[in-house]
């Protein structure tokens, strides 16, 4: 059985350790221009969203950083009213087991509970995610994709060549 419940501080540093290692696995590098420290500074994170775990007899397998508040730093692109969920990982050797539904089963709870919809973004090599955002019933919204050139000022001079002319994708969730 899956249980999700808020992350302790005791276990900040496996969540940045856990969230590193899931975004090493991807396809294209999404750690640098300092982000891997930006992850893994959980405490700071913690300040402006929710951390949220999932564990599995007890182990902590998956994580999830749920922002209510479109003010928060944690929050990319939200407006007034909007949630959102970023920084979503799984363990490896717990992946294919539902952890990451049950993380985004309990942000949209969350968003339900104060009538908030939700909106997240995602990246073209985040293919696993998209599909399971999909299949949960998340709707693409063009509309709110972001370039990265806009969405990362003042821009990062090491920024891959992959990353060049690419948009982070946007998808919602109602939630009533």
């Amino acid at each position: 059985m899956i249980v999700v419940r808020a992350a302790r501080p005791d276990e900040y540093a496996l969540v940045g350790e856990l969230t590193v290692a899931a975004y090493r696995g991807l396809a294209v590098d999404h750690l640098w221009g300092g982000y891997e420290h930006e992850i893994m500074d959980t405490a700071t994170r913690a300040k402006g969203s929710q951390i949220l775990v999932a564990e599995i007899d007890g182990r902590v397998v998956g994580s999830v950083t749920y922002v209510s508040e479109h003010t928060s730093p944690w929050s990319e692109s939200t407006l007034p009213g909007e949630a959102h969920f970023r920084l979503l990982a799984v363990d490896a050797a717990a992946r294919g087991r539902g952890v990451g539904e049950v993380l985004v089963r309990a942000c949209l709870d969350r968003a339900r509970a104060t009538a908030q919809p939700v909106i997240i973004h995602t990246t073209p090599w985040m293919e696993t995610a998209r599909r399971m955002y999909e299949r949960m019933g998340f709707v693409r919204r063009p509309d709110r994709d972001i370039p990265y050139e806009e969405w990362h000022t003042p821009s990062i001079e090491d920024l891959p060549e992959k990353w060049i002319g690419q948009s982070f994708l946007a998808y919602t969730a109602a939630t009533s």
